[in-house]
């Protein structure tokens, strides 16, 4: 009794299993066959580009991404990306003596910023039921880099014997030395023509999860780990002078369209 319960269980088992395998790319055929969708639905298309905004742990970005959609697993894409860099050990302050200064960061040597251009390919690991739902898939990008560096420049008291005993105080605009006594910083615009260029190169992986409704639509949350590196060194603050490697998390979001050529 025992093994003809055994032999029913495992028959159950396997008809479920065959089912299962068996429906699974009929699920698939339906949604290509659904009278009900507009055409556009229908659709398989070639292209998809895409604009993000994204967060990561060294500032702010924004690119694009120019995509071939070579299968239903996998499309390659161009991509440009232009995102901010900070130090992790920047630390801003204020002179509270004096009066209206702006807030700057102590021993900041320069604003960074880096431009990336690369190559890379999303490859779908989930696809999305057929009643709608995240897609996920994982992605991967390298190419080359290159960091704009503009000078920070301070607000500074400079002191000058009068010749009577006292001193002459007075302000001027530079760049971070130890020991000057520090007012503020100065404007951004200060120093454009100072900036300094450092080549370098990036290589990218991370998870995309799309939650587009539509197929025209292309929208998508990603998650990605960056690693970049700058032969020449990127100095943003005096502590971490040329530091050559940096390693990024970053969050973005996605938004764009897919068409035929």
């Amino acid at each position: 009794m025992t093994a003809l319960r055994c032999s029913l269980l495992r028959m159950l088992m396997l008809t479920f299993f065959g089912a299962y395998v068996f429906l699974l790319p009929a699920q698939n055929i339906d949604i290509q066959t659904d009278d009900s969708k507009p055409i556009e639905e229908k659709l398989i298309y070639t292209r998809q580009n895409t604009y993000n905004v994204a967060i990561h742990t060294r500032g702010l970005g924004a690119g694009f991404k120019i995509g071939r959609i070579r299968t239903i697993n996998r499309t390659t894409n161009w991509e440009f990306e232009a995102v901010s860099l900070r130090s992790l050990k920047e630390i801003r302050t204020i002179n509270l003596s004096t009066y209206n200064s702006r807030a700057f960061v102590y021993g900041k040597l320069n604003y960074a910023f880096a431009l990336r251009f690369g190559y890379g390919e999303d490859r779908r690991i989930y696809g999305k039921p057929y009643w709608g739902g995240i897609e996920t898939r994982w992605t991967y990008e390298f190419g080359a880099s290159l960091a704009l560096l503009k000078p920070y420049y301070y607000f500074v008291a400079t002191y000058e014997p009068s010749g009577t005993g006292s001193y002459i105080q007075t302000i001027k605009e530079q760049t971070f030395e130890h020991g000057i006594d520090i007012l503020g910083r100065s404007a951004f615009t200060k120093g454009i023509a100072e900036t300094k260029l450092s080549p370098g190169v990036h290589a990218r992986v991370g998870l995309s999860f799309d939650v587009a409704k539509t197929r025209t639509r292309a929208q998508a949350i990603n998650v990605d780990v960056i690693a970049e590196c700058f032969p020449l060194g990127v100095s943003i603050v005096d502590s971490e002078r040329n530091k050559r490697f940096f390693l990024t998390f970053m969050l973005s979001y996605n938004w764009g369209s897919r068409f035929n050529n």
